[in-house]
């Protein structure tokens, strides 16, 4: 990266980092969040999809088509 890159990066984390109130860098860690997501086998199809809905058909199936 280019010098001037970097120290826009790093005016930019500080003036983060005062609006936040946080003194360290290390409190912008992303936080570890689970996915509500799970693996559902359509009922009629058979074919495996991901979804947060409770379910049991995709959403092809369950519009008739």
């Amino acid at each position: 990266m280019p010098k001037k890159e970097v120290d826009e990066d790093k005016a930019f984390e500080q003036a983060l980092k005062g609006k936040m109130g946080w003194k360290c860098s290390c409190a912008l860690e992303v936080v570890d969040k689970k996915t509500s997501l799970h693996d559902v086998t359509c009922k009629k199809c058979g074919i495996t999809f991901k979804t947060d809905r409770d379910t049991d058909t995709c959403f092809r199936c369950e519009r008739g088509q």
